[in-house]
């Protein structure tokens, strides 16, 4: 699926253009978006009036801001920076071609950022590209908090957690007739080791029965979201029941062909509503 956006998103880039003299040097206008652990390549190519030979041509690409070197083409060689070992490559049988497009493997967070390609066939020209890092955030879970000897008009907190994700996420919250009540929430956003980010977001709400919440994650970069809702339900069969926690995620296009049945899941809240004849449910559905 993210070969195919990608494909799309270069298929549109503009080419930045550079020359001097005889030589041509050709890179895209707009940040080339990687998805974090996969394989991205950074396009450059360059067009000359000049004959050459593998053996006249140069390829150096650095990082922008520090002029670190990444990855050296000069003599029919090679050469990587020992940051970069066994990760970057360029494309040997389309040199002569004025092919010096980069292949960068695994992406990490760390390499987000400006580089530079720079191509010399007796005159030298290079020019810049932005990399821009993304990663799709996990499916939110919800959890309500106390989730015991709870009683109506009682407040609580629901808890929206996200991970996985980057960059930074935006978070919204909505009630069940969709107005927007992000303002009533507490949200934090912490770094794993990797880079990523998980994310905790909390609102405070009086236990009500028929009320709904819904917890939306959204990763602008990557034009994506998940949510998932909490709907708190009434059921006037018996005095003192025990609340339970459906988790069901809907269906989406990961999730097609399998079984309902087989991705719902129950887990037992240890609340006892003590109204009478109202017994109390709290639904997470996940989308």
């Amino acid at each position: 699926m993210y070969s195919a956006i990608l494909s799309a998103y270069f298929a549109v880039h503009l080419l930045l253009g550079h020359c001097r003299g005889d030589l041509t040097i050709q890179v895209p206008e707009v940040p080339v978006v990687a998805i974090f652990g996969k394989d991205v390549t950074l396009n450059c190519s360059f067009s000359t009036n000049l004959n050459f030979s593998l053996g006249d041509l140069s390829v150096i690409w650095q990082l922008t801001e520090t002029r670190q070197m990444v990855h050296k083409y000069s003599l029919r060689q090679d050469q990587q920076a020992d940051s970069f070992v066994n990760r970057t490559a360029l494309f040997p049988d389309e040199l002569a071609k004025g092919n010096a497009s980069l292949l960068l493997r695994h992406v990490r967070i760390e390499d987000e950022g400006s580089f530079t390609c720079f191509v010399r066939i007796e005159e030298h020209l290079s020019a810049p590209i932005k990399l821009q890092l993304a990663a799709s955030y996990s499916k939110p879970s919800l959890h309500l908090e106390p989730n015991k000897n709870l009683k109506p008009g009682d407040e609580v907190a629901i808890a929206c957690h996200s991970s996985g994700g980057y960059p930074q996420a935006t978070v919204q919250w909505h009630d069940g007739k969709g107005s927007n009540i992000t303002e009533n929430i507490t949200t934090s956003q912490v770094a794993n080791e990797e880079g990523l980010f998980d994310v905790r977001s909390v609102i405070r709400v009086t236990l009500e029965p028929n009320s709904t919440y819904s917890c939306l994650v959204r990763n602008k970069l990557l034009n994506e979201e998940t949510q998932a809702l909490a709907t708190i339900t009434e059921d006037g069969e018996e005095e003192e029941t025990e609340a339970r926690t459906a988790m069901k995620p809907l269906e989406n296009a990961d999730d097609k062909g399998e079984d309902s049945a087989a991705i719902l899941r129950k887990s037992r809240l240890q609340a006892f509503f003590k109204k009478k004849q109202i017994a109390w449910f709290v639904v997470f559905i996940y989308l």
